[in-house]
């Protein structure tokens, strides 16, 4: 095989295809997997024939198969890992930005709708929803009785009720 003999190869693969293909299948019960390691095991045995030094290839093919078996459930390791890690975090991360796109098109919606809010009302509406102070501060701000502050508040949310009425959040 090392002088570029295909007879040799050949032969080589016909003795040893199923041992090697029955050792790779023990260990990983993949078949699909089995054929990968298996096939890159002898396409590196043939590209790499000029500079290996095989004394024994039986003992070659067994720690070669053993070696690419590792790599191959360490691999799989780190990829359930990072399959984990995105599930977990991610979706979230998903749910968070499409929180954020459906609160940023609800707020575009509620400033178009305050629009149509007479300049009273608007500002009562503000400051309790928007800014969170309470109808006793806000008739303090504006000068209002506590009263006059709730009946602004209350007429806001009727208007905005029904201005958003035909309004659905993303998601």
């Amino acid at each position: 095989m090392r002088n570029n003999d295909e007879d040799a190869f050949t032969e080589i693969f016909r003795r040893y295809f199923k041992k090697v293909h029955c050792m790779t299948y023990a260990r990983v019960r993949s078949e699909e997997a089995t054929q990968e390691i298996v096939q890159d095991l002898f396409i590196t045995l043939w590209d790499k024939r000029a500079t290996l030094s095989i004394s024994h290839l039986p003992s070659y093919l067994y720690s070669a198969v053993k070696n690419r078996v590792l790599n191959y459930i360490e691999s799989q390791i780190v990829r359930k890992k990072y399959q984990d890690y995105y599930k977990l975090f991610v979706p979230g991360q998903e749910d968070i930005t499409q929180n954020d796109v459906g609160t940023h098109e609800l707020m575009k919606a509620i400033e178009k709708a305050m629009e149509h809010l007479p300049e009273k009302t608007k500002r009562v509406f503000r400051l309790n929803r928007l800014e969170g102070h309470s109808i006793q501060e806000i008739a303090g701000i504006l000068n209002l009785s506590h009263k006059a502050a709730r009946y602004h508040l209350t007429q806001s949310l009727k208007k905005l009720r029904r201005h958003l009425k035909d309004y659905t959040s993303v998601g």
